[in-house]
């Protein structure tokens, strides 16, 4: 498995953005308001960043110091390492979608609701970016370091 680049999250977002101001257009077209943007998003949004934070603390005790415990395996490990994956992507769309909303609400600035779903807009997308920053810390911490020889036993014990 290949890291996640961080071009390639960049490219991510910037489709993701077109998408979100057309989604915007046609709602606002049908239904003649903006989209609503939930107030709870970008807190979850940053408690899901908290999470896989935490989760590069745990990874990186069990990887790097050599804490070896019953809580955590290789297998735990390695669904961790998806999940940073996935939430990587997942962060990199919410951004490029609410970034496109956000475009769309600079329009109506002078309405309290469109003020309103910019600054919104702008929070969700400001902690989707948190979320693909903690995503990529814990996917960097899932690598295992290379063994160093200094520590390995020799394979073939010499007689002495």
């Amino acid at each position: 498995m290949r890291p996640t680049r961080i071009g390639t999250l960049v490219w991510v977002g910037l489709a993701a953005a077109p998408v979100g101001w057309s989604v915007g257009k046609v709602v606002d077209q049908v239904s003649g308001t903006l989209p609503p943007v939930p107030w709870i998003l970008p807190l979850l949004l940053v408690f899901l960043a908290a999470l896989l934070l935490l989760g590069v603390r745990v990874v990186r005790g069990w990887i790097t110091e050599r804490r070896f415990d019953r809580r955590m395996d290789a297998l735990r490990v390695a669904r961790l390492l998806v999940l940073s994956k996935a939430a990587a992507v997942f962060g990199a769309l919410v951004t490029g979608a609410y970034l496109g909303i956000g475009v769309l609400a600079l329009g109506s600035l002078s309405v309290p609701a469109g003020r309103n779903r910019a600054l919104l807009s702008g929070l969700v997308a400001v902690a989707g970016v948190i979320v693909s920053i903690a995503a990529i810390r814990l996917e960097r911490a899932c690598l295992v370091p290379p063994e160093d020889e200094d520590r390995m036993e020799p394979d073939d014990p010499r007689p002495a």
